[in-house]
């Protein structure tokens, strides 16, 4: 065990194993050692002995650097945690803690539980006994001494894995700095915002900010995240949206977040607290419109997403609803195939499922629901892909392009109002409507009203009945 916890000192001796490491570096790189020249080991042949000591010496050296320079970042962070007025002061002493090397032991187990058993539900469940087997102080500072690891993990309890994953955001925002990336920095620290939560207190509202809670962080490539609003640990209905082309860690706090928020506080307005939405944007997404029409983010996304709302280990009495918009009810879709089961899959503005026919989704338990504006530009990429379907495209026919039937058609599928009913037509290019299903006023705002009375279970204005009210 490391009793020092401090960063100077950890890079100090970070530093001093770099040294003792180059010293041992090949002089000569034709040697028959990493060690040692040929001219050198032909006049001493004794000196072959230790070559492979000495290389073993030189690897443990290297390995302890970058071991000491990652609890050097972690004790930065329990610096920064200090000056935070919204994170929890039991997040700074197990900062200290993780930095120190306590938990090192319990870190290995988990690491070898994970190693014997493969992703699912029974992963899943090993995972939350092992950590509701640890003390809490100890469980936090697992959670943050191997924050990568257990951030997205499965089976995690919440608050560590929104613990673990503040920390990530941090720590990128630490390295950003470092590399004067300041269009990042600024990135980061928008995702570490607390959030204002209004509650109910002896019959007055408060309001009081709140650390952000993320199941999900990877700033690498497009970037991926996971954020709760609302609490997770109470709500008796979950909703989980997917957002769609176009969308990557750069956009998420205007957009999915923003969206993900303004749906959860119509939730909560119908249902007195006791909801929660996850905004998920976990897998690589399209783009651009050409990549758009491409089966294959889909493919490897939907998979994702099922493991990932496995790992939520909901209760079976807890309402989950899927909510994918545009290419992200494409993802959806192909996570119900893959296996997952929510109580309702909701279709916004959708390309398709990936599937001609509610059936093929074979998940005769989910209620089926689909909302598009009549003008919505999306309209027609259903069209396109029955098109390609039949081999009237020629060479664009592709087997990887094309995402099915308009959800709105499929029988099955009840087909929710929006506000723009009493439109005639059912065909059109307005880009501008496609993006607004999220919309808190106007006559649009029957769009949210409505996905956020399928997430509770209420009864939903259908397409049908606001066209006949008119």
């Amino acid at each position: 065990m490391l009793w020092l916890a401090d960063a100077p000192s950890l890079r100090a001796l970070a530093a001093r194993l770099d040294d003792v490491s180059g010293g041992l570096a090949p002089r000569v790189s034709a040697g028959l050692s990493p060690l040692f020249s040929t001219d050198q080991v032909s006049r001493y042949p004794e000196l072959a002995h230790y070559a492979g000591r000495l290389r073993s010496l030189r690897q443990w050296c290297e390995a302890t650097s970058a071991d000491l320079r990652r609890r050097a970042a972690i004790a930065e962070q329990a610096d920064a945690v200090a000056l935070d007025p919204v994170e929890p002061p039991a997040v700074r002493s197990a900062l200290i803690a993780a930095a120190s090397g306590t938990g090192d032991a319990a870190l290995s187990e988990l690491r070898l539980l994970l190693a014997a058993d493969g992703a699912g539900p029974g992963r899943d469940g090993k995972v939350a006994a092992f950590f509701a087997a640890l003390p809490p102080d100890a469980a936090l500072a697992v959670a943050l001494a191997g924050a990568a690891l257990v951030g997205p993990l499965g089976g995690v309890p919440y608050d560590l894995r929104y613990a673990a994953n503040r920390l990530l955001i941090r720590q990128a925002r630490a390295e950003a700095g470092a590399l004067w990336l300041t269009d990042r920095v600024a990135l980061y620290s928008r995702l570490l915002e607390p959030r204002e939560v209004r509650t109910v207190r002896d019959g007055r509202v408060v309001s009081e900010k709140l650390p952000r809670q993320f199941l999900l962080f990877d700033p690498s490539g497009q970037g991926r995240v996971a954020e709760v609003f609302g609490d997770l640990d109470t709500a008796t209905s979950v909703a989980v949206t997917v957002p769609g082309t176009g969308n990557n860690l750069g956009t998420y706090g205007d957009g999915p977040g923003a969206n993900a928020r303004a749906l959860h506080d119509f939730a909560e307005r119908f249902s007195g607290g006791r909801s929660a939405t996850i905004a998920w944007m976990g897998c690589d997404l399209p783009q651009s419109l050409p990549q758009a029409t491409w089966t294959s983010y889909a493919e490897a996304g939907g998979p994702m997403l099922r493991d990932f709302v496995t790992g939520l280990r909901l209760s079976a009495d807890v309402r989950a609803t899927l909510v994918g918009h545009s290419y992200g009810s494409t993802v959806t879709g192909h996570a119900v195939s893959a296996g997952l089961r929510p109580g309702s899959l909701v279709a916004v503005a959708s390309p398709g499922w990936g599937v001609y026919s509610a059936d093929d989704l074979h998940a005769p338990g989910t209620r089926m629901y689909a909302l598009r504006h009549p003008h919505d530009a999306i309209s027609v990429a259903p069209v396109l892909s029955a098109v390609s379907k039949a081999g009237l495209l020629g060479l664009l026919a592709t087997p990887w392009a094309g995402h099915g039937q308009d959800p709105i058609l499929l029988a099955g599928v009840t087909r929710l109002a929006t506000g723009t009913d009493g439109d005639l037509v059912q065909l059109g290019l307005d880009i501008d409507a496609h993006g607004d299903y999220f919309t808190t006023s106007g006559p649009t705002t029957l769009s949210i009203s409505n996905i956020a009375r399928v997430i509770l279970g209420k009864r939903p204005i259908t397409f049908l009945e606001a066209r006949a009210s008119r």
